[in-house]
């Protein structure tokens, strides 16, 4: 008896033993497969959208256009300095040629570094592009202030401190609700802070609000001295929903919860001369000698129409933080020269690719250049860089989705499987009784 159950235990032993490793062996069997499966699901999923052709064109086509801008630049730049080689050669010929021959005497090194300069300067100006035509409109500098002489101080100056080019900006969170800042898209609202002496009409910071209120975050601190208000032009008649009269008010703190008048009741009307320009002198105050944000708190509007449009309004200030004042480089000449040709020969690489906002065209001077770009220009505008974002969006999409589903399934899964344990206890307990 005993040598039968030996071996009787002896089997069942070695049988347990040899289906556990069949089990095992199953396991790993599964597992590999489970993976080349998922292997060639990914594999097949890429191969079906092209994903990675299309990682390879995009990059492809990217470097393509960035060694063709760099080539165009190069070309560019290696004719205008060979151009400017050659008159300077000529006019330095041409000193030699007047010079006298008189041993004694000596040329005026100061004089002929100054008539070097203007000449260069003039060279400058005759490389632009002759075949475009000049609008002979006049833009304002937008960064050069004005000393104040009357001043004791000879470091105070005078600037429009509303300037979006010296960095003033427009508080959408304490303004009104604008027509150019919609809930998709891309703010436009800052056209009112574009210091140029003649608006566009349809360019124009607008509120459908009754009494709308306008909180411009100022470039500098300055101690107000005058605001100013200016519509697109017209003549006679001043046009339907432009302001009429409005207050302005100082924030004496970030979130504008304490307020104070600096004037009120400024009217903007129709004069015999057609002033476009209308000033608000400020008075003096010595509470006032450090204000970086105001209000304007607008009234009223000609036509007692719903939507009030706002085109240009200029604070004045004292300051002693003046924004340098730099010569126009050749850099910024390149730019300007870039942006002028795009616009007038390739208009789906300027209207694509290009960065063109406002602020790029007015702080490189590129009016006097291209006075269309800077009529048409934009607060936001779409570019290389948006245009790449965009594409990497939509590459990346399936796969942001695809996270996001499989979070969500994490997260589902588990109170799923609460839910049912709850509900197999409770169906339990229904049986039982």
């Amino acid at each position: 008896m005993d040598k039968t159950s030996l071996g009787r235990d002896s089997e069942s032993a070695y049988g347990s033993e040899v289906s556990s490793n069949a089990t095992f062996k199953l396991q790993i069997k599964e597992s590999t497969t489970k993976k080349e499966i998922w292997y060639e699901w990914i594999r097949n999923r890429l191969r079906y959208y092209m994903i990675l052709e299309l990682l390879f064109s995009i990059c492809l086509v990217l470097i393509l256009w960035k060694q063709y801008h760099i080539s165009s630049q190069n070309d560019k730049t290696l004719e205008l300095i060979s151009s400017i080689q050659s008159e300077f050669q000529n006019f330095k010929l041409d000193i030699e040629s007047d010079r006298p021959s008189k041993p004694t005497y000596t040329m005026n090194l100061d004089g002929g570094n100054k008539e070097l300069e203007e000449f260069v300067k003039e060279v400058m100006k005759d490389m632009k592009n002759p075949s475009i035509e000049r609008n002979q409109k006049e833009y304002p500098k937008q960064v050069i202030p004005t000393q104040d002489n009357s001043s004791p101080n000879n470091s105070i100056f005078q600037i429009n401190a509303a300037s979006i080019i010296l960095g003033a900006t427009i508080d959408l969170s304490r303004s009104s609700s604008s027509d150019n800042n919609p809930l998709i898209g891309r703010d436009q609202s800052g056209y009112v802070l574009i210091d140029r002496s003649d608006p566009p009409s349809d360019k124009a910071w607008c509120s459908n609000e009754e009494n709308p209120i306008l909180t411009i975050e100022l470039a500098k601190y300055i101690r107000p001295i005058s605001v100013s208000y200016q519509h697109s032009k017209w003549s006679g008649m001043v046009p339907d929903g432009a302001p009429r009269r409005y207050d302005v008010l100082a924030c004496l703190d970030y979130y504008c919860n304490n307020l104070e008048p600096l004037v009120s009741n400024c009217e903007y009307k129709a004069t015999r001369d057609n002033k476009q320009e209308q000033f608000c002198p400020i008075p003096f105050n010595q509470n006032h000698s450090s204000i970086g944000k105001i209000q304007f708190h607008f009234h009223q509007n000609h036509g007692n129409v719903m939507k009030t449009c706002a085109h240009t309004i200029r604070v004045y200030g004292e300051t002693k933080e003046v924004p340098k004042v730099k010569e126009r480089t050749l850099e910024q000449a390149e730019t300007c020269s870039k942006l002028t040709y795009d616009y007038h020969h390739h208009s789906w690489t300027y209207n694509i690719f290009d960065f063109k906002n406002c602020t790029v065209l007015y702080s490189n001077d590129c009016c006097t250049e291209c006075p269309e770009c800077c009529d048409e220009c934009l607060i936001q505008d779409i570019n290389g860089g948006i245009v790449a974002c965009s594409i990497f969006l939509i590459i990346m999409s399936p796969f942001i989705i695809g996270a996001l589903l499989f979070l969500i399934c994490l997260i589902v899964s588990p109170i799923v499987l609460i839910l049912e344990c709850l509900f197999c206890k409770g169906d339990a307990s229904t049986l039982e009784e």
